[in-house]
């Protein structure tokens, strides 16, 4: 029998490294140099893997992202099929108390990224266009009389305030970002409301 390939485990380890990197140093900060050495490794072992700085900054990306996108599906998956809008807010709300520090900082530093990088914003872009699809469905169910272009906007502006409101919290902005923003989308949710035909 042949021995088990340690490829996917040195990847993982890599990315683990990287991580406390971005961490301590930010992306652009962090060199191969830097991940070697907290792995205690040479660093032609993370060119092996992975090629080159692109490669490994959009696979730690996708490792982020898959782990945030995989949250948010459990969440969505335990919603009740009727649920409204301010259900699902409430739940990312609940589910984002569980964020930690460091995934707003590791989210952070691959949205900044993502400005020089096209591979890293379009993996971004995918996984927030997932978002706006899933509550604008859930908004058309909710508002069936109201324009699609008004739901797309709606739908816009409540995934952008669920997704950041727990960044302004954890960097200490004044007041309380979530519960204002919960506000704010129902006041927006109650617009909806008047906008749709009598």
């Amino acid at each position: 029998m042949g021995r088990r390939s340690l490829a996917a485990e040195r990847r993982g380890d890599i990315l683990d490294a990287f991580e406390q990197c971005i961490l301590e140093r930010g992306i652009e900060g962090t060199s191969f140099q830097h991940i070697a050495q907290v792995l205690g490794m040479d660093r032609k072992m993370i060119s092996h893997y992975f090629g080159n700085r692109e490669a490994l900054v959009d696979a730690v990306t996708k490792r982020i992202v898959d782990k945030i996108d995989a949250k948010k599906n459990e969440t969505l998956a335990n919603l009740e099929q009727s649920a409204s809008v301010m259900d699902l807010v409430d739940a990312f709300d609940t589910h984002q108390q569980l964020s930690t520090e460091r995934t707003e900082i590791l989210w952070a530093e691959i949205s900044a990224y993502a400005t020089r990088s096209k591979p890293v914003r379009d993996r971004l872009r995918r996984s927030y266009d997932t978002m706006f699809s899933t509550v604008e469905e859930m908004l058309e169910r909710e508002y069936p009389d109201v324009s699609k272009q008004q739901l797309k906007t709606t739908a816009y502006i409540v995934t952008v305030l669920i997704d950041r409101s727990p960044m302004l919290e954890w960097i200490g902005v004044k007041g309380s970002p979530t519960e204002s923003a919960k506000v704010g989308i129902a006041k927006v949710l109650q617009e909806l409301t008047r906008a749709a035909p009598k």
